[in-house]
């Protein structure tokens, strides 16, 4: 009998202990997480713009002020990106527009957004110790996912970090105020005047930073309706949503490559299935039938949890109402989502970068789950159980996080290679059919940005085409680098020249090197961006273990008889230009 009594007593102190020990695990997932993304930005950058950006780039070309209230106010795709367009007017005045400014906002809204769930947590829910590190790591895993990877290469989707951030600091501040006024309901005071308009203020912000803020204001209102807040407080709300509204749509023009919404309600079924593989896509990458699934499975689960909204409220429960509220504003937004581009297919819930609100409903589900766990009489045994579920769902993330960073890599090598196709002047049309949806804006805007030292042409390597190799960079000896050289001439080209490809590696460093030019008599005539894998291998050398040591660029056609030099830009300070390879016309590349 003693026995037993003892080794229960073993298990009722190492159940707390694995239970601490698991939550720090958790939260250590989710601090890696975190420096996955800022890898991702790192290894996949690129200052030149892409897609939605070039229609900015054109405006600015074409006289309009990148700070005036017309262009600011004027509609793009089925936005009003107000606030959006403010950062990027900044990066384009105050950062040359090479991305960086925009691409560090993204991180910074993000670890944001971040600390808001992390405070919320402790003020409206109570949680401390073992369930706030494993929330805190949760979140930390669902914000800050590769998954979105579009959001890590792209500076135009800050406003797809905005828009989130804004929505949780509404719905904070609406709870907030409740809180307030049930410890206080005999006294107005200033101080729950200030989260209202806390609330109110993120929920415009949310409105001009993305289209589906607009669906934040039903949601408050019906959120300030059912928690009996003052009639001042929803009619505030209410009336600042109608003007609001009624500003956003006025004069407002549908897509015409959108699906109506309205006629997208007669058919229900695969809008359903549109909103199911919105949300189920974040769990597997395909087939469209189990993420379609998946997707059920969360709805149902969402469904059951917003009827639990009454208990709710009774209870008290702020922070459970935060993630109700929360998954209400996702799934909203999946479904206005999807009756607007219901005629692209359902394999377009897909896209990545609506992870950045399917995650935050897994993520809400996930909070509510662990909160309601932890909650319950004996609850060690099962909260451990939820622990090591989460921590597996973090080890999977983790081993599956190689393909959208791998994506991300691919897109920015991409655009790089575009970059060095539009400063060289060599390239077939097709180069830039990825970059841009027009491609006149495309090349008004690269006139712009070539007149003005903008993006592509104001980095560190600005100066190089057309310069003495001697004259910008000091030489290295050949022996610390190395590479091989195939390239092509191009025969759809406007400009004559070469496509060049192959690898080379830093051999001072032990990296793939900065960049690789090439030069026709001791002028730079030539520009190769490095990053990608490239199809031979040099697996037999041991020194090599980074595989994105590929380059390819163009070089301009050199004269009959002159031979192309090819140099690895190696790192350190200064940097310096290594030569490993030659090519000429008529014998081919040549060591």
């Amino acid at each position: 009998m003693a026995t037993q009594s003892l080794a229960a007593d073993e298990r009722r102190h190492v159940v707390p202990q694995l239970c601490a020990g698991l939550s720090y695990a958790i939260l250590l997932g989710g601090l890696c997480t975190i420096a996955v993304a800022v890898y991702t930005i790192l290894v996949s950058y690129s200052s030149l713009p892409w897609w939605d950006t070039w229609d900015y780039i054109a405006a600015i070309a074409q006289g309009q002020g990148p700070f005036s209230p017309s262009w600011l106010w004027r509609q793009h795709n089925e936005h009003r990106l107000v606030i959006q367009k403010l950062f990027f007017a900044i990066d384009l005045e105050m950062f040359h527009a090479r991305q960086v400014f925009l691409l560090a906002s993204i991180v910074v809204i993000q670890l944001l957004h971040l600390a808001l769930w992390a405070w919320s947590m402790r003020a409206l829910g109570g949680w401390r110790g073992n369930l706030w590190r494993s929330g805190v790591g949760l979140v930390a895993f669902c914000i800050f996912s590769p998954a979105p990877w579009l959001n890590y290469t792209m500076g135009f989707q800050v406003c797809y970090v905005l828009s989130p951030l804004f929505a949780t600091l509404s719905f904070v501040g609406l709870l907030l105020y409740w809180t307030d006024s049930q410890r206080h309901p005999e006294n107005p005071g200033s101080r729950k005047s200030l989260w209202l308009s806390v609330s109110i203020l993120a929920a415009l912000c949310a409105t001009y930073s993305l289209a589906n803020g607009n669906l934040l204001w039903p949601l408050l209102v019906a959120a300030a309706v059912f928690l009996r807040l003052r009639l001042s407080a929803v009619l505030s709300i209410a009336i600042t949503g109608t003007v609001s509204t009624f500003l956003y749509f006025y004069r407002y023009v549908r897509p015409p490559y959108h699906a109506d919404p309205i006629a997208s309600l007669a058919a229900p079924a695969r809008l359903m299935k549109y909103v199911a593989v919105y949300f189920g896509s974040s769990w597997v990458n395909g087939p469209i039938v189990i993420a379609s699934v998946i997707g059920v499975t969360g709805l149902t689960v969402a469904l059951a949890v917003l009827l639990r909204t009454p208990y709710y409220i009774r209870t008290s429960r702020a922070f459970a109402l935060l993630l109700v509220l929360t998954i209400a504003f996702c799934a909203a937004t999946a479904f206005v989502t999807a009756a607007g581009r219901l005629n692209f297919g359902v394999k377009e819930a897909l896209e990545n970068r609506y992870q950045t609100f399917a995650l935050p409903f897994w993520c809400s589900l996930g909070l509510l789950l662990l909160g309601y766990i932890f909650s319950l009489a004996a609850t060690q045994y099962r909260f451990l159980a939820a622990q090591i579920f989460l921590l597996a769902v973090l080890v999977r993330g983790a081993i599956l996080a190689d393909h959208p960073v791998g994506e991300a890599r691919a897109h920015g090598f991409g655009l790089n290679l575009a970059s060095m196709a539009l400063r060289t002047g060599v390239y077939a049309p097709i180069v830039l059919e990825g970059v841009a949806e027009h491609r006149d804006k495309l090349l008004l805007g690269v006139n712009y940005l070539r007149e003005h030292q903008l993006s592509l042409f104001s980095g560190w390597d600005s100066s190089f085409l057309g310069s003495p190799l001697d004259k910008v960079l000091p030489l290295a000896s050949p022996d610390d680098c190395r590479g091989r050289l195939e390239f092509a001439p191009l025969k759809d080209s406007a400009t004559p020249g070469w496509f060049v490809s192959g690898w080379a590696w830093d051999s001072k460093h032990h990296q793939p090197p900065r960049e690789i030019v090439a030069t026709s008599e001791g002028v730079i005539t030539g520009l190769a961006a490095v990053g990608y894998r490239p199809l031979n291998s040099w697996a037999s050398d041991p020194e090599i273990r980074n595989s994105y040591a590929g380059f390819a660029g163009y070089v301009l056609q050199p004269k009959p008889g002159t031979v192309v030099k090819i140099y690895a830009i190696l790192h350190g300070s200064p940097l310096s230009a290594c030569y490993f390879d030659t090519a000429d016309e008529e014998h081919g590349t040549a060591k």
